[in-house]
């Protein structure tokens, strides 16, 4: 891993992650490439935070923008179970936009509502629209026209 870690973006993101109700446990091995473990009751995530001076454009695919960050959040040598998330912030943006890295991709994270988060660019009219079109799309595939 390249690069001095943004401390305070860290601490600002463990303030984050308190407000959502998780603890935080900050990384003290260098070598593992995350910043913090954050955790509650059903959920443990593996958190990267990374502060950057231009906006992520919503057509990036993050795995392209950050591999390295990607790649060692997939390769940390954790259960399946732990999630692993990209936290991404602008200097101009004073919110967070939350990356779940999967095995084999990646999804922003439009919305969490047992955290109480909303991601600053998250569509929600879009959002409803596409998922309305999905289930009528599977209704009429399935034999059942629905609505």
């Amino acid at each position: 891993m390249r690069g001095v870690r943004p401390t305070k973006a860290v601490e600002e993101a463990e303030c984050c992650a308190k407000k959502m109700g998780y603890n935080w446990i900050t990384n003290t091995i260098p070598a593992l490439p995350f910043d913090a473990l954050m955790f509650r009751k059903t959920v443990i995530i593996a958190v990267r935070v990374k502060k950057i001076r231009h906006a992520v454009d919503e057509n990036t695919f993050i795995e392209n923008q950050y591999p390295d960050d990607v790649e060692g959040l997939r390769l940390l040598p954790f259960p399946p179970c732990v999630i692993r998330e990209l936290w991404v912030r602008t200097q101009n943006e004073r919110s967070w936009r939350r990356f779940i890295i999967f095995n084999d991709t990646t999804a922003e994270i439009g919305f969490n509502h047992n955290d109480g988060y909303t991601n600053p660019h998250f569509r929600e009219e879009e959002w409803r629209d596409s998922l309305n079109h999905t289930i009528a799309e599977y209704s009429i595939h399935s034999g059942n026209v629905e609505k």
